[in-house]
């Protein structure tokens, strides 16, 4: 049997950031072309192979399995690690995959290494398999949404983008992005700097973490800002601002250079930091705030910064509104991703989701009033709908019978409250009927991401096995 710890393996080699995909979509044509297998690739470096059944599989109805091949680029402030050409250092410890003060990508990477594995094995029962390995979907499902799916055959899914082991999703979120920003020069010169820095934070996934209360590192720049400019009187100016990458990633760790015409009061500082991290002292316990004075400089002028700042301020940060019908999900958050200074302009990033439509549509009038309040030009891009719950899903059903026969336990159902391409496929192929797997891993969207090797080899053979469930099933 071909072992997709190998494939993981390799393919860690490869540079796989968002819109960076391009090196993961040669290998994958270079692959199936190797062995004949039918591959299609789109502008998007999306890429569709084919596979005949084999062992009694040969006549089955085929069976999509789909997950993505870009990966978050999140490292820790002391690595130098190169996501554009540097391969991922991986370690193993304890029974965990993770790298070296990397994000590991095993989101999804790990879809990608079966999907391998599979194609490649000569000795696996299974029906026709589409293994489709899509593009850009950590920065808003990119790849799944330009992708034709006319050319999708199966009436059957199995989504790789999803982990846990001993659950299934029945349902995700749908999801939009944003971008508020202030056009201004750096031409005021302020002769008093500070430099203030939050680390330690966890981070993390602004859908599967946004529950837990972790702190945001945006978030808390933007209130020692605030709070220091109310509390003494004094106007302050941004010299730079670096926090967070990702609309979709919770940012652990940033840093503001403020400007001023007086010296700082350190006590004033030293009490808004203080109160600050006390609400995260179970949540969040390693995060700290440091600051210390540097050099005066030139900066944003203060009324473009006083904007700024109540803009990341003000930010509805966190849930809004959680489900009465399903436990512990939320029905609407929204997460501030980055906070940056991007030519002459002051940039925020931002992300809402929701599997109800209206509810992002309401998370969007707000923020347009709050940006036409505040003076800053904002715009959407990225939306992406929901994977609706399927009641009568025979696919579940069958995946429920059987994962009870085989382990002796009841399979999860799961709602989700982060994004799945299958919301994009079952939208464009209403009878398309869908379940997902994968194994455990934790901290995604991390430098701190891992995954358990022994969850990992068990999910990859329960998928084989019920791939040949699925070969007898007309």
């Amino acid at each position: 049997m071909s072992h997709p710890r190998i494939w993981f393996e390799k393919i860690s080699q490869i540079p796989r950031g968002s819109l960076n995909e391009a090196k993961i979509a040669d290998f994958l044509v270079e692959f199936a072309n190797e062995r004949e297998l039918s591959a299609v690739r789109d502008h998007m470096n999306n890429v569709l192979i084919r596979k005949p059944g084999q062992h009694g599989g040969e006549h089955a109805p085929s069976v999509l399995l789909q997950g993505h091949t870009d990966m978050v680029c999140e490292k820790a402030p002391e690595s130098n690690h190169d996501f554009t050409k540097d391969p991922i250092e991986l370690i193993e410890e304890d029974g965990w995959l993770r790298a070296n003060h990397t994000t590991l990508g095993a989101d999804d990477g790990f879809a990608v290494a079966y999907m391998l594995a599979l194609l490649e094995d000569e000795q696996i029962k299974h029906p026709p398999l589409e293994c489709l390995f899509t593009a850009a979907e950590e920065i808003g499902l990119l790849g799944a949404v330009a992708f034709d799916t006319s050319l999708i055959e199966s009436k059957r899914c199995i989504g790789l983008d999803s982990g846990g082991e001993n659950r299934t999703v029945i349902t995700s979120s749908g999801g939009i992005r944003g971008k508020a920003k202030i056009c201004a020069s750096r031409n005021t010169y302020y002769p008093f700097a500070l430099s203030v820095t939050v680390e330690g934070a966890i981070g993390g996934h602004s859908g599967n973490d946004i529950t837990k209360q972790r702190a945001n590192a945006a978030v808390l720049l933007a209130r020692v800002a605030f709070e220091y400019e109310k509390e003494t009187g004094n106007a302050l100016g941004l010299i730079d601002i670096v926090a967070g990458k990702s609309e979709n990633a919770i940012p652990f760790a940033g840093t503001m250079i403020l400007g001023s015409f007086s010296d700082f009061a350190t006590a004033v500082l030293d009490s808004i930091i203080r109160r600050n991290l006390t609400q995260f002292a179970k949540s969040d316990p390693n995060v700290h705030i440091n600051y210390q004075t540097c050099k005066g400089d030139h900066g944003f002028d203060g009324s473009s910064s006083a904007r700024f700042i109540r803009f990341a301020y003000l930010f509805f940060q966190g849930v809004q509104w959680m489900s009465l019908d399903i436990s512990d999900l939320p029905l609407l958050s929204a997460n501030l991703g980055y906070l940056k200074v991007w030519d002459d302009a002051l940039v925020a990033g931002f992300s809402f989701r929701s599997p109800i439509s209206d509810m992002l549509d309401q998370n969007i009038a707000k923020v347009r009033l709050l940006a036409d309040v505040l003076n800053l030009d904002v715009e959407f891009t990225s939306r992406y709908p929901g994977y609706p719950y399927d009641e009568s899903s025979s696919l579940r059903k069958l995946y429920q019978q059987w994962f009870v026969k085989h382990t002796g336990q009841e399979l999860r159902l799961e709602a989700s409250h982060g994004g799945l391409e299958l919301g994009i496929w079952k939208g464009a192929i209403p009878d398309l009927d869908i379940i997902t797997m994968g194994p455990i891993h934790e901290l995604i969207h991390t430098f701190n991401e891992k995954m358990n090797l022994a969850s990992f080899d068990l999910v990859f053979k329960r998928l084989c096995a019920f791939l040949g469930e699925l070969s007898d099933v007309a």
